[in-house]
C-alpha cells in the first residue's frame, strides 16, 4: 500500500509519496529582499518551477512578522501559484478570514491549509471558499475531539500528513480511518484520488 505524506519537514520513508514543495514561509517573509513582484519572481523562479507545490506560504498572526509583509509576500506567491498552475500549501494562524477574503481575490487553483486542527465549521466554511485541508498528528490524540470531529464530518477532499511531528504517516491514516469509521485501505484510495486531482 503506498501512503501519500501531503507535507512533512522529515526525510521522506520508503513507500512513502511526498510532493516536492517551495516557498517563503510567512515566518521568513521579512527576509526576502525583492522590492517588487518581478524581483522576487526572479530570484525564486527556478525554485518555484521546479516544485511540485507552492509553499508552505500564508498567514500567521502569532509570529512577528508585521501582517502587511506576509500579505505581500504571500500575494506574490499566489500570483507565482497562478503563473505556474501549481496547488499551494497554506500555511495559516489566526488569520481564516483574511485568508479566505484573499481566495475570493484569487480564486484559481487549490490551496490547502496544512496541519489543519479547526472546526467541522470552519473546514466547511474554507471548503466553500475552495480551500482544501490537510489532518495531521493532532488526530492522534483522542483528546482533541475538535479537529477529530471535523474530519469525521469532512465530506470534501481533504490529505494527511506528518508536518514535523515523530510519527510516521501511517499511524495518522490508522487514526484517521477509526475516526472515518473505515478501512486503512479505504482511505488510502480517498485520498490518493485527493492527491491526483492536485498534483
Amino acid at each position: 500500500m503506498e501512503f501519500i505524506d501531503f507535507h512533512t519537514h522529515r526525510e521522506t520513508a520508503e513507500g512513502v509519496v511526498t510532493p516536492r514543495s517551495f516557498g517563503i514561509h510567512p515566518w521568513r517573509a521579512n527576509a526576502v529582499e525583492a522590492s517588487d513582484f518581478d524581483a522576487f519572481r526572479a530570484s525564486c523562479g527556478s525554485r518555484f518551477a521546479e516544485a511540485e507545490i507552492i509553499g508552505e506560504c500564508g498567514l500567521d498572526k502569532v509570529c512577528a512578522v508585521p501582517m502587511d509583509v506576509q500579505e505581500r509576500v504571500f500575494r506574490w506567491q499566489i500570483d507565482i501559484a497562478a503563473w505556474l498552475r501549481k496547488p499551494m500549501v497554506v500555511h495559516c494562524v489566526r488569520a481564516f478570514n483574511e485568508l479566505m477574503a484573499l481566495r475570493r481575490q484569487n480564486g484559481s487553483g487549490i490551496w490547502v491549509v496544512h496541519g489543519f486542527t479547526g472546526s467541522r465549521q470552519l473546514a466547511r466554511q474554507l471548503a466553500q471558499a475552495g480551500i482544501w485541508v490537510s489532518y495531521g498528528a493532532a488526530l492522534l490524540d483522542v483528546r482533541r475531539t475538535k479537529v477529530r470531529e471535523s474530519l469525521s464530518a469532512n465530506d470534501g477532499p481533504f490529505l494527511l500528513e506528518t508536518d514535523d511531528s515523530p510519527c510516521g504517516i501511517e499511524a495518522v491514516y490508522r487514526a484517521a480511518a477509526e475516526i472515518r469509521k473505515t478501512t486503512v485501505d479505504e482511505l488510502a484510495s480517498t485520498i490518493k484520488r485527493n492527491y491526483s486531482a492536485l498534483v
